[in-house]
């Protein structure tokens, strides 16, 4: 006689209960044998090691779903620290040339007002330098001129002296 087998139910879990099902072909034991405590303490470690394995997998369907929720945050949080910091970069730069351009138009007309000033001062001193090389120049020529004169005169013996003849 062949030993009767009996099936183990199959476990599923529906809302984190445990429920067994009933197996697809029963073989029906024989009413006269009734299941000893050691077929009940082999099926309690079989639920146990079934639990234990659901528990297992179930853990690593969440840890799988909580990493790829985890990348897929970090990733908008990525996207949108960089668009704020570009959003933030260009009000910056707005700032800036809006500080510079009234700065650059300050110095602007700073440099030309001292250029102006400067071109001024170089032409008072330019005619004051040609009024003095002209006095100068006036000054050796009519010293020359009069020294040349009464020196040649002398020297060529000319009698200043003027006689009256009244004839």
């Amino acid at each position: 006689m062949e030993p009767i087998q009996r099936q183990i139910p199959f476990l599923f879990c529906i809302k984190g209960k445990i429920c067994k099902s009933k197996p697809k072909s029963e073989v029906t034991p024989d009413p006269d044998e009734a299941p000893t405590e050691e077929d009940d303490q082999l099926l309690q470690q079989q639920i146990k090691a079934a639990i234990t394995i659901q528990k297992a997998w179930r853990g690593a369907l969440v840890r799988r779903s909580l990493k790829l929720a985890t990348n897929c945050a970090l990733i908008i949080q990525r996207w949108w620290r960089k668009t704020l910091q570009h959003a933030l970069d260009k009000r910056k730069i707005k700032a800036l040339v809006m500080y510079i351009w009234p700065e650059k138009s300050t110095v602007l007309l700073q440099s030309l007002f001292r250029m102006w000033l400067m071109k001024t001062r170089y032409k008072k001193y330019q005619k004051a330098a040609y009024v003095i090389q002209n006095h100068w120049r006036n000054y050796c020529f009519v010293k020359a001129s009069s020294t040349y004169s009464l020196n040649n005169l002398a020297h060529e013996g000319i009698d200043l002296n003027i006689e009256i003849v009244v004839g």
